[in-house]
């Protein structure tokens, strides 16, 4: 606005336009003038009745909401109040602006809402060209208003506008449509059109995130509009296969088609003919077989090419690195074999690459030199491979050397020396790479801010004394080394990184934590995991630090309470270790605290009742410490607690039945504690997300409640959501998970991963009586169910054999009657772990299902129990088998006796006791006394750690 002189011709200034001949202004194109402040209704420009072109586009007007004066400028035919900030609704009135041929309201914050005056609108502005509305707010506009656009409406932009319902096919047949953007409408269905195109002309079509109707014939019915430039199909759900009449479209110059389920093999035939084409979108389909032809004269304009996330199988073809204009080459996570071309015909694309990305496939060989050798490269990631050899150095280097030497390329030599100058993200991690790696050759890469060579088993880092250049400060902010056999590094060493925001160092031999400066100003994420580091705690000072893993190592004594003043800790993983003392109340202070895991150390006293305050906690676990007394129930305040994790301490108390109103709790472990008592469920809620429940080797009693099964909702039936693909609990967004210790199949193991649809019921080991409640059998989604050791009687209910995912189902010693129910011969395949053995079952086992399939350790100690596998056949022809009713401990899960004696070992002093079953072991080992002392033994080790083993 420096020429708007006051005093001056109006007409002359930049940016405003008068009419010719009347000298009225008709035009102001205001855009870009960083304008700030409210847009009031009484503003002078709204003085200009004659008004034809209104531009205040990329300004900044504060928020406020569009002037109701605007309807005053019937004049208008070009309004554009894009990236203005303005917000709230369009004024009542708009559609009076009856003269309107373009109108962008686009990239506004927070957003505008549009009214059922824009319905009006559409009525009456019959020569609407073209409709900018990205990112605007159309949540309460029907999409059946559309239907009344003028047909001389050319382009249309809808992305991201919330429109929910069945959007009008007469759009597609509009006669001068050239362009229509309905990216991001996840709530909108769109009528396609498979016939009688009238949109001849249409040019730019980007449908990408919603839903069609009648999806399979889309792609064949768009082969007809040969004047695409532009085609978007992605995220859309399409299936099936592409079609060769998308060969048809030879004006395309953009083609997207990712993040759907297509697959089969790329028809071959497609590519060749897009002789145009500049960005190719495949990635995150299932397309298979082997590698697209892009060749031919397609390879003159090709810039990006991205086809991750498929099924392509084969070699990487040389002559995709020798595309003239290649830019971006993203294949990664795809079945490719084979080494990376080691010969190239030319050297004309080396020149433009910026980024390759081939991670996740089965490439093996070596790295080419001439890939670190690329002038342009940004980014190499070449990630889980198979590849092998020295490690390379990432040093100044000459593609006219290596060219000169190698003799692989025609044509002239380029003149310049080139190096990785451009660099800034390199990742070679989970490969087979060995050899001396020396991180001081980094200094060369003054662009780098991304490093990873974790997971090379075969490689060593070696850290000079000083970098090459002691004056030379990295800009890294990546820097992942783990599990490369690092045994020392120097104490000065990352004083040369201020910039680290992340620091993977983990898998590693390092001994101490004397290798971190005290102060990482940038530090976000510290992972030193699975080394061999000895004595306290410390941690560097850092304002950002979220996530502090120290985990699998060999520190000793307290938690230091300067952790408290970490206030932004997100994470903290200090599990097993040999850390001692009380768990500091300090930590209260972490008020954005999500994951608390302290298993394997040697904290005792009370849990703290400091969680009232931690609203963000997601996952506590305080496993196999020597913590007593009752749970806090502060923890019912932890509003998104999913694991809770207190197994194998000294804890005591009854039931927390306060934890069932947890709506987040999907993981209660309590086992190998002295909790004790009745469960009853009263004043219970209803645990509605519980999938794993192990309140194993306590001292629970009473009847199983009936009701307490009922409640368990997310083991009933599982969510829609939850059976399609992979999912884990934790926090996926970040790639770690959360996990726990269970017994499974009879097996104690780590699961590092716990699956959404992994469900788990364990009451073993406790004092339960009476029957099994029919309501179990409603848990038709529990994969584990084990209820042995305690003093159940009565039948087995049928009803179980509704569990139809069953996996493991030990009911052994118990008292229950009966026999085995007939229904069980439905019982599937998945049934991999079963166990009755020593109750008191009767009966012939059923034959030609899946239970017969076990061995005989699966019904032993049941005398009136008969038929295959075990010896003793139905008839009482065959009782010769004495191992059937006398096992061995081996054979019955770690105890020789019957419960009903468990009480007679309190009844006796220990010295009696011990003594006697002295004298009676050398003589003839009567069974009734080693049951009584392998009971007694047992109960007096259940408070502490020992536990005999349970198996399935």
């Amino acid at each position: 606005m420096a020429t708007w002189k006051e005093g001056s011709e109006c007409c002359s200034w930049e940016g405003v336009t008068c009419d010719r001949f009347s000298s009225h202004v008709v035009g102001l194109h205001l855009g870009c003038d960083q304008f700030k402040g409210i847009l009031h209704p009484n503003s002078s420009l709204f003085h200009l009745r004659h008004l034809r072109s209104l531009d205040l586009s990329d300004n900044d007007f504060n928020g406020s909401t569009i002037p109701s004066t605007f309807t005053q400028l019937t004049s208008l035919a070009h309004l554009n109040l894009s990236r203005s900030r303005f917000s709230g609704n369009i004024p009542l009135g708009f559609s009076q602006l009856n003269k309107l041929v373009t109108l962008d309201l686009s990239y506004n914050w927070p957003y505008v809402d549009l009214n059922d005056d824009f319905s009006k609108l559409m009525l009456n502005a019959t020569g609407l060209s073209e409709l900018w509305l990205y990112g605007v707010n159309m949540s309460n506009i029907k999409p059946s208003s559309f239907s009344n656009l003028s047909h001389s409406m050319t382009f249309i932009s809808l992305y991201h506008s919330g429109l929910v319902g069945d959007f009008p096919e007469s759009v597609f047949r509009l006669p001068n449509l050239q362009g229509f953007v309905l990216l991001e409408n996840p709530q909108l269905s769109v009528q396609f059109p498979f016939s009688n195109w009238t949109a001849g002309h249409l040019k730019v079509l980007a449908l990408s995130s919603v839903n069609f109707s009648r999806q399979p014939m889309i792609l064949a019915s768009i082969g007809d509009l040969k004047s695409l430039h532009t085609l978007f199909l992605q995220d859309c759900s399409l299936s099936g296969s592409v079609p060769a009449s998308i060969g048809n479209l030879t004006s395309l110059t953009d083609f997207g088609l990712s993040g759907n389920s297509l697959s089969g093999r790329f028809p071959d035939n497609i590519l060749p003919n897009l002789v145009q084409l500049e960005y190719l979108l495949l990635g995150d389909n299932k397309f298979s077989g082997g590698f697209p032809d892009i060749f031919g004269n397609l390879s003159h304009k090709l810039t990006y090419l991205y086809v991750y996330n498929n099924n392509f199988t084969g070699p990487i073809p040389s002559l995709i690195f020798n595309l003239p204009k290649l830019q971006t080459l993203d294949c990664s996570y795809n079945q490719l074999v084979g080494p990376l071309p080691s010969q190239l015909v030319n050297y004309i694309g080396l020149n433009s690459i910026q980024r390759i990305d081939l991670g996740g496939n089965f490439l093996n060989g070596t790295i080419p030199s001439w890939m670190l050798a690329l002038p342009s490269l940004e980014r190499l990631d070449l990630r889980s491979n198979l590849l092998t050899g020295e490690i390379p150095e990432f040093q100044s280097s000459s593609l006219e050397g290596i060219f000169l030497q190698q003799n692989q390329l025609s044509g002239p030599v380029p003149n310049t020396i080139f190096n990785l100058v451009n660099v800034y993200q390199i990742d070679l991690g989970a490969n087979r790479l060995s050899g001396v790696f020396h991180l001081d050759s980094i200094t060369t890469l003054e662009n780098l801010r991304s490093l990873s060579l974790s997971y090379n088993n075969n490689i060593s880092i070696l850290f000079g004394s000083t970098p090459h250049n002691s004056t030379w400060i990295s800009p890294l902010i990546y820097l992942n080394l783990s599990s490369c056999n690092i045994t020392r590094i120097p104490s000065f060493y990352l004083d040369f990184f201020p910039s680290l925001e992340t620091l993977d160092l983990s898998h590693n031999f390092l001994n101490s934590m004397t290798i971190l400066p005290p102060h990482m100003e940038s530090l976000q994420y510290l992972d030193l995991s699975y080394n061999m580091i000895e004595g306290q705690l410390s941690i560097p000072w850092s304002p950002q630090l979220q996530y502090l893993l120290v985990d699998n190592n060999k520190l000793t004594g307290r938690m230091p309470h300067h952790i408290c003043n970490i206030t932004t800790l997100d994470v903290i993983n200090l599990s097993n270790n040999s850390l001692s003392g009380s768990i500091p109340e300090c930590l209260v202070n972490l008020t954005d605290l999500t994951v608390l895991q302290l298993r394997m150390n040697n904290f005792h006293g009370s849990v703290p009742s400091i969680f009232g305050n931690m609203s963000s906690l997601e996952n506590l676990d305080l496993n196999d410490n020597t913590l007593g007394g009752p749970l806090p129930q502060s923890l019912a305040a932890c509003k998104e607690l999913q694991v809770l994790d207190v197994g194998n301490n000294e804890l005591n108390g009854v039931f927390p039945f306060w934890l069932s109103s947890l709506p987040q709790l999907k993981v209660l472990i309590l086992h190998n504690n002295s909790f004790h008592g009745t469960i009853t469920t009263e004043s219970m809620d209803s645990f509605p997300m519980l999938r794993i429940l192990d309140i194993s080797n306590n001292y629970f009693n009473g009847l199983l409640p009936a009701s307490l099964f009922h409640k368990f909702r997310a083991m009933m039936m599982l969510q829609e959501s939850e059976k399609v693909g992979v999912n884990y609990i934790g926090w996926s967004s970040s790639g770690e998970y959360y996990s726990v210790v269970l017994i499974v199949k009879g097996q104690e193991m780590m699961i590092t991963k716990i699956l959404t649809i992994f469900t788990t019921v364990d009451l073993s080991n406790n004092y339960f009586h009476g029957s099994i409640p029919d309501a179990i059998g409603e848990l038709k989604s529990l994969k584990h169910l084990n209820l042995s050791h305690n003093s159940l009687s009565g039948p087995i209910p049928s009803s179980l054999v509704n569990l139809t995912e069953l996996e493991a189902l030990d009911l052994s010693s118990n008292q229950l009657t009966g026999e085995i129910p007939p229904q069980f011969t439905s019982l599937t395949s998945s049934l991999a772990k079963f166990n009755l053995s020593q109750n008191l079952l009767q009966g012939p086992i059923p034959q030609g299902s899946q239970i017969q399939t076990f061995d005989n350790t699966s019904y032993i100690g049941n005398e009136g129990m008969c038929g295959l596998p075990l010896s003793k056949k139905c008839g009482g022809d065959d009782h010769n088998d004495h191992e059937d009713s006398e096992p061995e401990s081996e054979s019955n899960g770690g105890t020789l006796f019957d419960w009903t004696f468990a009480g007679a070992g309190y009844g006796c002093g220990l010295v009696i006791g011990v003594s006697t079953a002295y004298i009676m072991f050398i003589i003839r080992k009567p069974r009734w006394l080693v049951e009584m002392i392998d009971n007694w033994i047992r109960r007096q080790h259940q408070a502490r750690r020992w536990r005999p083993a349970i198996r399935f």
